[in-house]
């Protein structure tokens, strides 16, 4: 997508969406210069756009369509993403740190590197998300659902994922250290070679 394409699609989310007269000139602000720290976004409509290394610090995303989006290394430190419309983005070697992602739906998107140490994901749809070599330490993983995602060499030291769907999810080689995975769905689980020192086991994982 050009950039007059994305003025357009600008223009249309502001016509669209019953939001905040400053939403439009966030959203300008945004395509010209790829920043717009502490933005108020929420409910707009990025879906399939190129917002490739933008930074987007503490900026309110909350019930945002960002489905099909490139998000591929910005920065989205503190963001706001509850609820948030994230199914097949890019977000590969992004800065997800200390985000609320709680109850996002993040279905089979490319997390791959991406670094969420200490950000909040409770019950947040990760359905076949590919997780490989991302930082998530100390997140909070509470009821999520991570059937089938591919977590292959994470890091999830102090990470929370009671109640955790992990059915058939990959954590091979994964840095599990006094995680607690108390009352997670683990059948099926791929955990060769992961650390599992000091972690809470559920049934059906030898202790």
């Amino acid at each position: 997508m050009n950039y007059k394409s994305l003025v357009l699609a600008a223009g249309l989310v502001a016509i669209a969406l019953p939001v905040r007269a400053e939403l439009p000139e966030h959203i300008q602000e945004l395509l010209n210069t790829r920043r717009c720290i502490r933005c108020d976004l929420s409910r707009a409509n990025f879906g399939g756009m190129d917002l490739s290394v933008t930074n987007l610090q503490g900026a309110n995303l909350i019930f945002s369509n960002l489905e099909n989006v490139n998000l591929n290394a910005s920065n989205l430190t503190g963001a706001k993403l509850i609820q948030a419309r994230m199914s097949d983005a890019n977000l590969q070697t992004t800065n997800l740190s200390v985000t609320d992602l709680s109850k996002a739906d993040l279905r089979g998107a490319n997390l791959v590197g991406a670094d969420l140490r200490s950000s909040r994901m409770t019950s947040a749809n990760l359905k076949g998300a590919k997780l490989q070599q991302a930082k998530l330490q100390g997140v909070n993983l509470g009821a999520a659902n991570l059937k089938g995602a591919k977590l292959n060499g994470a890091n999830l030291f102090s990470a929370d994922l009671r109640g955790a769907n992990l059915q058939n999810a990959d954590l091979s080689g994964a840095n599990l250290k006094e995680a607690d995975l108390s009352g997670a769905n683990v059948k099926g689980i791929k955990l060769t070679d992961a650390d599992l020192t000091g972690a809470t086991l559920p049934d059906g994982i030898p202790q």
